[in-house]
């Protein structure tokens, strides 16, 4: 999957993806300014006439000259109905402290702005476990209920200033059970649309979280894919290259003194470098979303004897024992003991030099098969690495080959000190090793 194609799938999968229902509702969510303010409009609209009214019929009817009067309650209008005003414009930061505000400002208010008040008190008591919490909610419930209380029970007490004259203690108390009710019901309505909004959210959020993981999984795959590719190619490349290499090198010393011989070895050459350009082009080709790749079968553990055959062609003496029953092992198996092989070998090569003395070994041991690729050192008369240094990418890839069957792989210099060996271990009951 190239990524064009992931950028593709995303903007499918984006189209697709659940929204919030409702446009209205969408809009409302996308503009929350132009809400609170259209709210604290009709809040202004309803309150300024009542406060205007509450302060005339002081005037005219309970504290007529009486300016200190007139002033004090005045200046209180103007204090309940700022706290009607700030409560709104923080009701969704600060819903509680809003609705604290407005319970304190409604002690006492037995006028008419404590309707515009008391719709409002409501607003924030609908907006606490919408934009908050149930908890948070059923505080502000208790905060309001008791300030309601608290309210009413001042109006007997103020009959004297009361606009509409003084209630009964009993006229008080079947108020405030009223008021509780209607406080509790427009909190379940909180409730519940808060619950519904965080649940949608809560889906939506989800829905998009693994559209993200489907997009990462499939980039990760790619990934996973071009590596084992990149380990393919380097198998090839690292082998074939050393082999054509060592039988060019050995045909040129042998052109004049045996120039069948020579002949013999660059043909040889040649026919692995056209085995090599053959697998990068089936490998290069599964890598081409618009072409076809050829299909061909990948070496594994039953193609061991002919990878030995090559490189003793090449120039080394292999020796290959088998101790252990592998035809029963599964071909993915086969193929990463094949690249063990194939590395080892190559790397004898590649540092022993041609004329080097080399045992692969195949053994079946109690837990699992193990196997053994080692070298006794360069041949005498002969010096220096054949094709240099490597870069240790293929050890690493072998790593990460074994690491799927739960394998592990070492190398070093061998037990008695002569050459170098490479092991690797596969486990009877393969399983992967698990990621740290």
């Amino acid at each position: 999957m190239t990524q064009s194609h992931v950028t593709q799938s995303q903007a499918e999968v984006a189209a697709l993806l659940p929204n919030p229902p409702g446009a209205i509702r969408r809009w409302l969510s996308a503009h929350p300014l132009a809400v609170d303010m259209a709210i604290l409009v009709c809040y202004l609209i309803g309150a300024v006439p009542l406060a205007a009214f509450d302060a005339f019929t002081l005037v005219t009817d309970r504290a007529f000259g009486n300016f200190p009067i007139i002033f004090g309650y005045t200046t209180l209008l103007a204090i309940r109905l700022g706290a009607g005003v700030v409560a709104l414009i923080f009701r969704r930061k600060a819903p509680l402290v809003g609705l604290i505000i407005l319970s304190v400002a409604l002690i006492g208010d037995v006028g008419a702005l404590a309707v515009a008040n008391g719709v409002a008190l409501c607003f924030l008591l609908y907006a606490v476990p919408v934009y908050r919490d149930v908890r948070t909610g059923w505080i502000a419930y208790a905060i309001a209920v008791a300030g309601s209380v608290v309210s009413l029970a001042f109006e007997p007490l103020l009959g004297e200033v009361s606009l509409y004259g003084s209630t009964s203690v009993r006229d008080v108390w079947a108020t405030a059970i009223m008021s509780a009710i209607w406080l509790l019901v427009v909190l379940l309505i909180g409730i519940n649309l808060g619950n519904r909004r965080r649940y949608l959210a809560a889906i939506i959020d989800r829905a998009h979280q693994l559209a993200r993981e489907r997009d990462q999984l499939a980039m990760l795959a790619v990934a996973e894919e071009r590596s084992r590719l990149a380990r393919e190619i380097h198998d090839i490349v690292a082998h074939s290259v050393s082999v054509m290499i060592a039988l060019s090198e050995g045909g040129a010393r042998a052109v004049q003194a045996a120039p069948e011989e020579a002949a013999n070895a660059m043909q040889r050459s040649a026919e692995t470098g056209r085995t090599a350009l053959t697998e990068m082009r089936r490998l290069l080709g599964a890598l081409q979303a618009d072409e076809v790749a050829e299909l061909a079968p990948q070496p594994s553990h039953t193609d061991i004897p002919s990878l030995v055959r090559g490189f003793a062609e090449a120039g080394i003496q292999v020796e290959l024992h088998e101790s252990a029953d592998i035809e029963h092992i599964e071909r993915l198996q086969g193929l990463a003991m094949y690249r063990v092989m194939q590395e080892g070998l190559t790397n004898v090569l590649r540092y022993a030099g041609k004329g080097a003395h080399a045992q692969v070994r195949i053994e079946d041991l109690s837990d699992g098969v193990a196997v053994t690729v080692r070298d006794f050192g360069r041949a005498e008369g002969t010096s220096g690495p054949t094709t240099g240094l490597g870069s240790g990418r293929g050890l690493a890839g072998l790593a990460e080959r074994l690491r799927v069957f739960g394998g592990t792989i070492d190398s070093g210099p061998a037990p008695d000190g002569q050459g170098w060996q490479l092991q690797a271990f596969f486990p009877n009951d393969p399983q992967p090793a698990p990621t740290e």
